[in-house]
């Protein structure tokens, strides 16, 4: 039986500083570098710590987009091991290793597909920081304009968040809100997902004052809704009642309130941002996961949101 090893497929955007760099993307940044650098030589770099990245693989897909595993080693460096001892031991000393001739041991990988600005990723031991400081130094390396090493992988603000919530209905709700504020607006508050913080606010302020009382204090009313997947009879109501009560919080919040929305896929939806994730299990091969398998993991996650209409720009 094949080993799997579990990683989490995450969605970032490169969001570009210089305006000149508006009509560009990520991909088409990828292309003309790899146009430039046309070995494993030249697309290496090397950071301050001595440690070496490398663009170990890439692909072309038939929509323009990108398939990229990057590598993390650093030379000469040995790996700590453990040796084995039977079980009358009292302690173990840890030792190390050297790689064997002509290999080095990876620090790191990450699995990379880029189409247009978008980029989904899963890694080993390599944050999306790393990532783009690589894609980075790649651009200079290949003498590319400045402005065009000047963007950052962000979480994004901008999805359609009612499209995606709909598309994928919601798991969790939890909302906060500070007590004084949704006490005091709790009356003219109209929708389902204010209504909501008001009544907790009204409850509580109940014990500890009089329930109209507005005061300026900093008590928080903080309110988790789940689905109960216990019950079965009326279920569907349910789901109707949560997945409504995240769009109206989504359309009317108050400044005071700040809520996290989870899809039923694990999404999380913000005021401020989305964050888009999700697990998967892929083929093992070491520390690291088969990479055609990864690329292909990370094409179905990119699908998943493309066609439910939450990537459109």
């Amino acid at each position: 039986m094949i080993d799997k090893k579990e990683r989490v497929a995450s969605y970032r955007r490169a969001t570009w500083f210089a305006s000149q760099s508006a009509s560009t993307t990520l991909a088409a940044c990828i292309k003309n570098a790899a146009t430039k650098l046309l070995n494993i030589n030249d697309r290496t770099v090397a950071r301050d710590n001595g440690q070496q990245m490398k663009l170990a693989s890439l692909q072309p897909d038939k929509h323009g987009g990108y398939y990229l595993h990057i590598t993390a080693e650093t030379p000469g460096e040995a790996a700590s091991v453990v040796p084995k001892r039977s079980q009358v031991s009292d302690e173990v000393r840890v030792g190390i290793t050297k790689a064997p001739a002509n290999t080095e041991f990876m620090d790191g990988d990450a699995f990379v597909y880029v189409r247009g600005n978008d980029l989904c990723m899963c890694s080993t031991g390599m944050q999306d920081a790393t990532v783009r400081y690589f894609l980075q130094a790649l651009f200079r390396k290949a003498k590319m304009r400045e402005e065009l090493t000047q963007f950052d992988l962000m979480k994004v603000a901008d999805i359609p968040a009612i499209k995606l919530l709909q598309s994928q209905g919601v798991k969790e709700i939890e909302v906060r809100s500070t007590l004084f504020a949704a006490s005091a607006s709790f009356n003219r508050r109209k929708s389902h997902a204010q209504g909501v913080v008001g009544a907790a606010a009204k409850q509580l302020k109940a014990l500890f004052g009089s329930e109209h009382d507005v005061t300026d204090d900093a008590i928080t009313v903080a309110l988790a809704l789940k689905m109960d997947r216990r019950r079965t009879k009326g279920l569907k109501l349910g789901e109707k009642r949560i997945d409504t009560l995240g769009t109206d919080l989504i359309k009317n919040q108050e400044a005071s309130d700040d809520y996290v929305i989870i899809t039923k896929t694990g999404q999380r939806i913000t005021p401020d941002e989305i964050s888009i994730r999700s697990k998967v299990l892929i083929d093992a091969v070491g520390k690291s996961v088969d990479r055609d398998k990864a690329w292909k993991e990370l094409n179905a996650f990119y699908k998943t949101f493309e066609e439910s209409g939450a990537l459109e720009q």
